[in-house]
């Protein structure tokens, strides 16, 4: 995933060494300059393929940035944004878009006419929800929009079946929308730090899912479906209101970490030993797990890791 590395191509550093010869810029680099507004002289490089602007203290993205059409990689992370300009949907190029650690509160419709973008990250700002547009975006390979104020996903995000990662922790989601079982290219999901009461039983549709982070939630029920889960590897569901395993948990023959730490169970469904030969870290610390359950589960997973305190 990712832009085509410029291997060839000078990195500038400042804009009046750029503006020498701007028809040959094509990377710009300007992070940490103490920045107080986005340069418009950036708009004279007519072949700027990729800007890193970064961790300055820029307010607004001008409406002109459209001028940037074969912009590839725009990182403007680490700034004061409040908002972006509509005109952003028309850099048909851009494959990386980073706006990470801003004061975003939502999100342009015409975002969905980035038909080339593969990654967006917009991570740590105070964003409220996404635009059902966001849909549009058939190419989009990452989608980060972790710590934010997000209380839902769109229905469109269903239409994002490229999508191989997706990070959502520590917002305020209380359900997964039903959509989600056409992301069939998942491999990564967190969920964690957020507001969700159940697994939706569809999990089992994500059939690449390798790595699936739940904890900090009140869960408290985990469907047997995700038991057909073969590619999982990684179950991080501590921290919930969990009392009982899916009982063909055996049948998850790929799972190597499982942390069912600070939850409510006291048993284990027999198929759980049939984890022996694959698990390599249990966490089942701070459960109502019997002194003689423990013993047998010990000696029953010789080769795991197991954390009881």
């Amino acid at each position: 995933m990712g832009i085509e590395p410029h291997s060839e191509a000078k990195i500038f550093y400042n804009i009046a060494e750029a503006l020498k010869n701007p028809g040959n810029v094509e990377i710009l680099d300007l992070h940490y300059n103490d920045l107080n507004e986005f340069p418009v002289e950036i708009l004279k490089l007519p072949n700027l393929k990729e800007l890193n602007i970064y961790n300055n203290q820029i307010t607004k993205i001008p409406e002109e940035i459209e001028k940037l059409e074969k912009l590839e990689k725009l990182d403007i992370s680490g700034n004061h944004l409040e908002y972006l300009p509509q005109t952003i949907g028309n850099l048909k190029n851009l494959k990386i878009l980073i706006l990470s650690w801003n004061n975003l509160r939502e999100i342009p419709k015409s975002i969905g006419k980035l038909a080339n973008l593969s990654k967006i990250s917009l991570n740590n700002n105070q964003i409220t929800n996404l635009p059902e547009e966001i849909g549009y975006l058939q190419n989009l390979e990452e989608l980060i929009i972790s710590e934010n104020e997000l209380s839902k996903f769109p229905d469109s995000i269903g239409n994002l079946t490229n999508l191989e990662k997706l990070r959502a922790y520590e917002n305020h989601i209380t359900t997964l929308p039903n959509s989600m079982a056409k992301l069939k290219k998942l491999t990564k999901l967190e969920i964690n730090g957020n507001n969700l009461t159940n697994i939706p039983d569809f999990i089992c549709e994500l059939k690449n899912l390798s790595k699936f982070r739940a904890f900090q939630n009140q869960i408290s029920y985990i469907p047997e479906t995700i038991t057909e889960l073969s590619n999982l590897e990684k179950l991080i569901l501590y921290e919930n209101e969990i009392s009982h395993l899916p009982s063909k948990i055996g049948q998850m023959k790929s799972l190597k970490e499982l942390d069912l730490s600070f939850n409510n169970i006291s048993s284990v469904p027999d198929s759980f030993f049939e984890l022996a030969g694959t698990l390599r870290i249990l966490r089942l610390n701070n459960n109502p797990i019997s002194d003689s359950l423990q013993i047998k589960i010990s000696r029953s997973f010789p080769n795991t890791k197991i954390f009881w305190d």
